[in-house]
């Protein structure tokens, strides 16, 4: 009996430490906290925490030119980023100039990525020519794919950094900040963001700047950020700024993963992203554009995780 009761201790032990290791943590990276890439990347962990063995932390960073290439080394399991990104990181261009990061795989698309500059409502800047001038947040060290972006709808009216009076900032929400103390004309970040929520209630009103949607301009917005779209996008209530039917700059924000992730991982975590779609959109509002049957796009350069192939081939996504 001695020997028994020594053993039944040293089993339930064992057993508590093999729990432990199944429930592994799973990082996945982000932007900084009011941006839509953290709300989006905290609604996936508390999805995945919730309904598996895993448990999912959302690492913010910089932005996907810090997150990517922790993911493409191994060093972190996931990240979200806006499509274009994704395909600078495997290409070695922009942002990753001279730095392959060919690990990268998509897990999935997620929904649509809405980008654009925002004045006060009453402000006398109308357009995207009207920023001549004007002082605008530049440099984006630590979220250089926002810079991109500014430069391609900068670029729809033949404008540049030198035609605008340029404030540095670090980032996309610290250039909403210097917005809402007056320190500029305008600001450029993701529509429908906790950020741009609060500077729509800080400073009584924010209005987007509409973009041309023409041939030309999709053409070059595509020469600067490639997979990039115009959309338009009407007036709703979880869209502050949105004042009337309006041009953004757009692109697919998707789940990216690497060749390092073990591809059980990625397909219950795209399993689990599919079969809980309500759950996301109420973590974060972002997700009530998702739609679990489209959650894969055709994108430049860029392949699919294998892990998240074989789940789509099992349920015969296009």
């Amino acid at each position: 009996m001695k020997i028994i009761h020594k053993i039944i201790p040293s089993i339930l032990a064992a057993a508590l430490i093999i729990g432990h290791a199944h429930a592994a943590t799973v990082g996945i990276g982000s932007n900084p906290q009011g941006s839509v890439a953290y709300s989006s990347a905290s609604a996936i962990a508390r999805v995945v925490s919730e309904n598996s063995d895993h448990r999912m932390r959302v690492v913010p960073q910089g932005g996907p030119e810090t997150t990517i290439p922790m993911v493409n080394d191994g060093a972190m399991e996931f990240s979200v980023s806006n499509a274009v990104d994704a395909i600078y990181a495997v290409r070695g261009q922009e942002i990753f100039e001279g730095r392959e990061y060919s690990n990268m795989k998509v897990v999935a698309a997620l929904f649509p990525l809405n980008v654009g500059f925002f004045v006060h409502e009453s402000s006398d800047i109308h357009n995207i020519a009207d920023l001549a001038g004007k002082r605008v947040p530049i440099g984006f060290g630590r979220q250089q794919g926002l810079l991109m972006m500014s430069r391609a709808m900068l670029a729809t009216e033949q404008l540049s950094e030198d035609d605008i009076n340029g404030v540095f900032t670090p980032s996309g929400t610290r250039g909403i900040q210097d917005f809402i103390a007056g320190r500029t004309d305008a600001a450029v970040f993701s529509v429908g963001s906790g950020a741009v929520a609060e500077a729509n209630a800080s400073v009584g009103g924010i209005r987007f700047l509409s973009l041309s949607d023409t041939p030309e301009e999709l053409e070059t917005i595509r020469g600067v950020t490639p997979g990039a779209f115009i959309a338009t996008l009407s007036p709703a209530p979880n869209l502050p700024g949105i004042i009337d039917e309006t041009n953004v700059w757009m692109t697919p924000f998707v789940l990216l993963a690497s060749d390092n992730t073990p591809d059980d991982l990625v397909y219950e975590v795209t399993r689990l992203i599919h079969d809980h779609a309500e759950s996301l959109a109420s973590a974060a509002a972002v997700f009530k554009s998702f739609d679990p049957m489209n959650m894969m796009v055709e994108l430049e350069d860029i392949e699919y995780h294998s892990g998240a192939l074989k789940f789509y081939e099992e349920i015969e996504e296009p």
